[in-house]
């Protein structure tokens, strides 16, 4: 059955592709991103009437509800989108920074759920937020993001008690190639553990893995995997796959 599906940062990389893969279902996207790439316009020239773009900032309350606006039927949300950089120790990293980072993954997730929610419990929808194994352990100079993503996934936990109606899972993507693996290796430097780096390289998947996974868990997760914190290649997220 058709559905409609909200993606954050859907511009390029695990964004643009689970929106392809949730469109190549027969479903609508409604995609919000700050910048719209030729990839994601090229998207829109084959899902003319099912790919409706917006550019618009998450952080933005007037950006989320117009783009909101688009649909009276949700059926269910993906927040990718998310603030790496900047890179620094937590004895030295600017504190503006630091904020940066939770206004947008966290603060900016708060923000679109309180504005989102009437139209999932409708629809008993699903939630997915874009999670990283940086929540998972400690490592150098990625301290800022790690915990906003630590704080996702507690958000997660919470948003799983408090609306039964709606399905809310926390998701770990893998070691994905996309612009951010790249900017690690440049931007990191200094920052980062050359060792940590390199072997995060070296095991690096394509986007469409963590693609079809989302696809998989927004379309198919049943209320019992509500609250959880589910990696790309979790038996509980590759049985969902047809």
């Amino acid at each position: 059955m058709p559905r409609t599906i909200f993606v954050t940062g859907a511009s390029r990389g695990i964004g643009l592709a689970t929106t392809e893969l949730i469109l190549a279902e027969g479903s609508t996207v409604i995609a919000l991103q700050r910048t719209i790439t030729p990839a994601l316009e090229t998207l829109a020239a084959k899902y003319p009437a099912t790919l409706h773009i917006v550019k618009g900032d998450i952080a933005k309350a007037e950006d989320v509800s117009t783009a909101l606006s688009l649909t009276e039927t949700l059926n269910g949300v993906v927040l990718n989108a998310a603030l790496v950089l900047p890179y620094g120790a937590i004895a030295t990293i600017p504190l503006d920074g630091f904020r940066d980072i939770f206004e947008v993954n966290v603060f900016a997730t708060v923000q679109f759920l309180q504005l989102a929610l009437p139209k999932l419990r409708k629809t008993e929808g699903t939630v997915v937020l874009v999670s990283s194994a940086a929540s998972e352990a400690g490592a150098k100079g990625i301290g800022a993001y790690a915990a906003s993503k630590a704080a996702l996934n507690q958000l997660n936990r919470t948003l799983a008690v408090e609306e039964p109606d709606i399905t809310a899972i926390a998701f770990h993507p893998g070691p994905v190639r996309t612009e951010g693996s790249a900017t690690m290796q440049h931007e990191g430097k200094g920052h980062i553990d050359p060792a940590l780096a390199d072997a995060v390289m070296a095991v690096l998947i394509e986007p469409e893995v963590p693609g079809r996974a989302i696809r998989d868990l927004v379309f198919r997760a049943g209320k019992e995997y509500s609250g959880k914190y589910l990696h790309y290649d979790d038996p509980l997220v590759t049985s969902l796959s047809l």
